[in-house]
């Protein structure tokens, strides 16, 4: 009998374990979510997935479809190179603050990579008002950055874009304005103009 209980007690030590651990790997993942970038203090990408998707459930016909915008940096790499990491990141907490300032409001900035920012664009009524936010946030860029005083550095910013449909998820979203901007760049590269 006192063996049967100490199995059963053993089992619920085990249990209780394993439930512990798996609500401190839930607050963890949960920390991710919703801790900003440390460099830029913009959303991260788990944080722009839950706001696409709550975008995504809020467009209609009344509301006007979302664009996403997926920016490039070009030309970051060659300042790290030649001013080393503290600069760079310098010129990307520079362009976020440009982006911020160039979006209108309600627009979302968030920082998904060293180099990649992406714009989530609500109330998109025609294809010509994501290509207006494309050429204002890329015409943020036309001054060059100042990542320390002494040092301006032009970069060029590859802005590619997408627009919602009826079977859009986040990822659809995100992965076809991705691929339009790396058309963007290829095609920039092709023609030997470097960003």
């Amino acid at each position: 009998m006192d063996t049967i209980r100490l199995e059963e007690s053993q089992d619920v030590l085990v249990q209780t374990a394993a439930v512990i651990a798996a609500q401190r790997q839930f607050a963890q993942r949960l920390r991710q979510r919703t801790v900003p970038d440390p460099l830029t203090g913009l959303p991260v990408r788990s944080l722009l997935v839950d706001r696409l998707e709550l975008a995504l459930a809020a467009a209609g016909p009344d509301t006007g479809r979302l664009a996403v915008l997926s920016c490039n940096l070009d030309g970051i790499t060659a300042l790290e190179d030649t001013h080393g990491s503290p600069a760079a990141d310098a010129a990307r907490a520079e362009a976020a603050g440009r982006l911020v300032t160039a979006v209108r409001q309600g627009d979302v900035v968030a920082r998904i990579s060293a180099q990649t920012f992406v714009l989530l664009c609500p109330g998109i009524v025609a294809v010509e008002d994501a290509q207006g936010i494309a050429q204002r946030v890329a015409a943020a860029f036309d001054e060059p950055l100042h990542p320390r005083p002494d040092v301006p550095h032009r970069v060029r910013l590859s802005v590619g874009v997408a627009l919602s449909g009826r079977a859009s998820t986040p990822e659809s979203l995100l992965a076809a304005a991705n691929e339009a901007m790396t058309q963007i760049r290829h095609d920039r590269q092709g023609t030997g103009r470097h960003g």
